[in-house]
């Protein structure tokens, strides 16, 4: 697909507009193939998964038979929900017949209940299921054998995966894992944005899902490469971003690949403006100013604490200990129990992000951006 703007800000279009990852992209695609399942960790807004789509699109060139599918289960509440994600995702996609699949259907996810009606396009069979709470467990055995008795190579990636954790189901964890773990033709992605939790959920003794999977994390984009990829498409506009300005666009939001290529998208619509950090700031100004409500929304729903620490660590860009003497201090702040329980519900709220490094930022870089204006 060719895009009239080639800097997406959301999904993934191919190849020719996804921005490097080489060595991650081998290091995923290696390990899937080669039998391991993945944890794949990395702040939201960074690229996990474009990564996870660009990985599959290379898996399926290697070989065209392998079934790759990709959930995403952060609106599901209910371990019933994720299944029915899960479910919709995977039945009915691995036969080529409506025959077959009413046949595996019938064999290994009556419980779904499946309803077949043909595609208004393509006149290929479509499905809708409902999975009924009672029958959850028995219902994704169900959708894993169905996928064991294809025979072929398939791959799930799980995005937002520690949402399980919130579910009021006990033993969810322990469940997943008990049938994974016996389908040799079947290997998993678990990605998720919200670090600590999958660290905990892969990496402590205390859960079932300890040592199952290759841990791999990602970072920014290289910002060398990064500019070379977005000059290619300039060149086309006969024009250039400079070193000095990406560096600057780059590092205004810490090079996270969702906030850059959101940039780019409004830099190349100016198809005559030059490539300065005017033009820059003019871009980011205009996305500020579009975003002011919701962001003044936000804020307000914050108590008092909570917005005052929110504004004081964007102000700081990055704080290292919010509780500390000198931070609460200079930014006016309340004792440091009232910050602790502020940060708290920050992050909870996903407001603020703690790096791995232990310090903490905001995590929308363009709210953060409001939050330094705020008188």
């Amino acid at each position: 697909m060719k895009l009239e703007n080639p800097f997406p800000e959301y999904g993934y279009f191919g190849a020719d507009y996804f921005c490097d990852r080489e060595k991650e992209t081998e290091t995923l695609v290696t390990a899937l193939l080669n039998g391991s399942n993945v944890t794949l960790m990395a702040p939201r807004r960074i690229g996990k998964t474009g990564l996870i789509h660009h990985a599959f699109e290379r898996m399926k060139a290697m070989d065209k038979n392998v079934q790759c599918f990709y959930v995403d289960v952060f609106p599901t509440k209910t371990f019933s929900q994720m299944v029915q994600f899960v479910a919709d995702a995977v039945i009915g996609k691995l036969d080529t017949t409506s025959q077959s699949i009413k046949r595996k259907l019938d064999r290994f996810v009556a419980a779904l209940r499946p309803t077949m009606t043909p595609d208004p396009i393509t006149g290929m069979p479509t499905f809708s299921f409902n999975v009924v709470p009672e029958n959850a467990r028995e219902t994704l055995n169900q959708v894993f054998e169905y996928m064991k008795e294809s025979g072929r190579q398939c791959y799930l990636a799980i995005d937002e995966f520690q949402q399980i954790s919130t579910y009021s189901e006990i033993g969810a964890d322990a469940y997943i894992r008990s049938i994974i773990q016996f389908i040799p033709n079947v290997h998993l992605i678990f990605s998720g944005s919200q670090q600590h939790l999958l660290a905990e959920m892969f990496m402590s003794p205390k859960h079932p899902f300890f040592n199952s999977s290759q841990i791999m994390a990602i970072k920014e984009i290289d910002a060398d490469k990064y500019r070379a990829f977005a000059n290619s498409f300039f060149a086309k506009q006969r024009r250039e971003i400079s070193q000095e300005v990406f560096s600057y666009l780059y590092h205004m939001v810490d090079g996270q690949t969702w906030y850059v290529q959101k940039i780019l998208n409004r830099l190349y619509r100016l198809s005559k403006a030059e490539l300065n950090r005017d033009t820059v700031n003019k871009v980011v100004c205009e996305i500020l100013a579009e975003q002011e409500i919701n962001y003044q929304n936000n804020y307000n729903l914050l108590t008092e604490n909570q917005a005052q620490l929110l504004t004081a660590i964007a102000r700081q860009g990055v704080v290292s200990a919010p509780t500390s003497l000198d931070f609460i201090l200079r930014y006016h702040l309340p004792a440091p129990s009232s910050v602790k329980l502020a940060l708290k519900s920050l992050q909870d709220k996903e407001y603020v992000y703690q790096t791995p490094e232990g310090s903490y930022l905001v995590y929308d870089r363009f709210f953060g951006m409001w939050l330094k204006r705020l008188p």
